[in-house]
């Protein structure tokens, strides 16, 4: 048999599919989920609807204090899980990425004039010099592609890099989504 890879059953959304044998009744069971890819040293934690900005196991973080190298993310929506992957695929900050997104989606919204529902990596071209997000805007959540100079990047990874060196230090799974990007933003422009 071949099985498709749980890299692939995430992307095309069937990793929480599920049928009855008996009946035939299916149903979509959305359930916490550890995605590990030790190759490119990540594993990205999916908790349904996590909040919180840090999860820390203490006896996890001692029986696999080997494993401190590996970049640990937790998110709370499959969508962010599958961005969480392409980045760290990729080898992109993640952090650096958030500060990207996070300014550009000031732009949108201020352009546009409608507040953003939710945004995304989408590609970065070297080529092209750029880095390009899929935002969802306004009541509708309309898509909504924006690119931007991928020295915008550069200059958010030069601040993850100089003002937060200690962050992926912290024990446990990190929660870089938006919320750490404005944190961040704040802090560093209150260092200034």
């Amino acid at each position: 048999i071949d099985m498709p890879s749980a890299r692939q059953l995430i992307f095309n959304e069937k990793m929480f599919n599920w049928k009855c044998p008996k009946c035939g009744f299916s149903v979509k069971l959305m359930h916490p989920l550890l995605y590990n890819d030790l190759e490119k040293q990540f594993m990205v934690y999916y908790i349904p609807k996590v909040e919180r900005s840090q999860i820390a196991d203490d006896r996890l973080e001692k029986d696999f204090s080997d494993l401190s190298y590996i970049k640990k993310r937790v998110v709370p929506d499959l969508n962010s899980m599958k961005e969480k992957i392409v980045l760290l695929e990729r080898g992109l900050n993640d952090m650096a990425v958030e500060l990207t997104k996070l300014a550009v989606s000031e732009v949108v919204a201020k352009s546009t004039g409608r507040n953003i529902c939710a945004g995304y990596f989408s590609d970065m071209d070297k080529d092209k010099n750029s880095i390009s997000f899929q935002f969802f805007i306004g009541t509708d959540c309309r898509s909504y592609m924006q690119t931007t100079r991928l020295e915008v990047y550069n200059r958010s990874l030069e601040i993850v890099n100089r003002y937060f060196p200690n962050e992926e230090k912290r024990s446990g799974f990190l929660n870089i989504n938006r919320s750490w990007a404005k944190n961040a933003l704040q802090k560093y422009k209150n260092s200034k």
